[in-house]
């Protein structure tokens, strides 16, 4: 690649279940901040071969979620830090502009050694959506006996494996993850916050969803609103779940409070994806 001697690479760097069966679709207050009217949805794009576009506005922050933790390439003179800046947490690139740009090529390398391209350029008033970048789902090789076994095999999928599964591709080291072929990343199609607690205590933003045999697991981001100690219970979730985890705590400190202190995770497991599974929390 062209300047390659100047392409650098961008990296910053107990499970207990409460089973559920919650088919509470409360309705939120008329004056509700939730609505999906308000609320950017989620850009999903298959990586296929082709590069993907991606266009930043210009002074707005604008970031893209891969299935896998990620490195970005890029031309660092043809994209010094007075053009853009980059920040890389976990799985998450956090792209800013700092003035319009014309196309540049960046390759965006997971942790598994494939390479996605992606191909950056800066406009004024761009699209701020979030990004989720996912795998195409690999079809097996052969047709023949088994579609009898995978059936077999997606009901060997229990809410354990999934949870397990969905924590560490969060939080474990790169030497414990493991990729297991009866689990793969599922694309959601939802709000970047959703209106999953009725009484509006916690903030819920989907981070990720992965589907193994004929269930569902997605993590969200929950932060405390209140200006009080906040006692999470999966009890007060809205929508259709079979299963809920908090990761790493339930009892959130005031909002604001420093180094995460409001915030925690959540897991959910559902029979359908999860933004059927909430859809009747809009009504």
């Amino acid at each position: 690649m062209k300047h390659k001697q100047h392409f650098v690479w961008a990296s910053v760097l107990g499970l207990s279940l409460l089973f559920l069966n919650i088919k509470v679709a409360l309705a939120l207050p008329a004056n509700s901040t939730q609505s999906t009217a308000t609320q950017p949805k989620d850009e999903h794009i298959v990586w296929e071969k082709a590069p993907i576009d991606i266009t930043l506005p210009v002074g707005q922050e604008r970031f893209v979620t891969f299935p896998l933790r990620v490195q970005l390439g890029y031309n660092a003179h043809r994209l010094p830090p007075k053009a853009l800046r980059i920040q890389n947490d976990h799985r998450t690139l956090y792209l800013l502009a700092k003035k319009p740009f014309e196309t540049e090529r960046a390759e965006a390398k997971l942790e598994n050694d494939e390479v996605i391209l992606l191909n950056l350029r800066a406009k004024e008033n761009a699209d701020t959506n979030p990004i989720d970048i996912v795998l195409p789902q690999k079809m097996p090789l052969q047709k023949t006996q088994n579609t009898e076994s995978n059936a077999v095999g997606s009901k060997s999928v229990t809410y354990v494996m999934l949870m397990r599964h969905a924590i560490q591709a969060l939080y474990a080291p790169d030497r414990l993850l493991k990729e297991p072929g009866d689990i793969t990343r599922f694309p959601m199609n939802i709000g970047h916050v959703v209106p999953l607690f009725y009484d509006q205590s916690a903030v819920a933003m989907p981070l990720a969803s992965w589907r193994g045999g004929d269930l569902y697991v997605t993590a969200l981001l929950i932060k405390n609103r209140l200006n009080q100690t906040l006692l999470l219970d999966p009890r007060t979730l809205c929508g259709q779940f079979k299963a809920a985890s908090f990761y790493p705590k339930t009892n959130l400190e005031p909002r604001g409070t420093a180094f995460d202190g409001d915030a925690t995770t959540l897991f959910v497991i559902s029979t359908r994806p999860f933004a059927q599974a909430i859809q009747a929390c809009f009504n």
